[in-house]
């Protein structure tokens, strides 16, 4: 089985994702920065490195590292739907511990096997460029 291993790269100083060919990945490190044809050396406290989970939202786009996910079920039994819809809205990250990628949701910690038993999940944004959705979050609960 193959399985694909991509990052992409979020640039702290300039508060924004690197085009992919912008740099260059040893040992898990960021090594340089591509400017034209030269490779000139970065600080990799500079940039934050977020792997690809290997799943794709609904919307078939790639789920990675520090995307933020909204997932929910809608219970039903027969032609009645129970109004009570289960939603959760969170980030994706690498629990080592797990070994595993999880959504950290302020009501728990869900796998991402978990998220195919519900009734489906998509991105909406990231940890750098949407925080104010998980903060949306916590408004909703109280």
């Amino acid at each position: 089985m193959k399985r694909e291993i991509k990052f992409r790269a979020w640039d702290k100083e300039n508060k924004a994702f690197m085009p992919n060919e912008g740099y260059a990945i040893c040992d898990g490190d960021v090594m340089g920065l591509r400017y034209g044809n030269e490779m000139e050396d970065v600080l990799t406290d500079q940039i934050e490195l977020m792997q690809y989970t290997g799943l794709k939202d609904n919307n078939g786009r790639e789920v990675y590292e520090g995307d933020v996910l909204h997932f929910g079920s809608m219970w039903c039994v027969g032609d009645e739907c129970d109004p009570r819809e289960e939603e959760h809205t969170g980030f994706v990250e690498y629990l080592p511990d797990r070994a595993s990628y999880v959504v950290n949701c302020d009501d728990g910690v869900y796998t991402l096997e978990e998220l195919a038993g519900f009734d489906g999940y998509s991105i909406q944004g990231n940890v750098h460029e949407s925080m104010e959705l998980l903060e949306d979050e916590d408004e909703t609960r109280d």
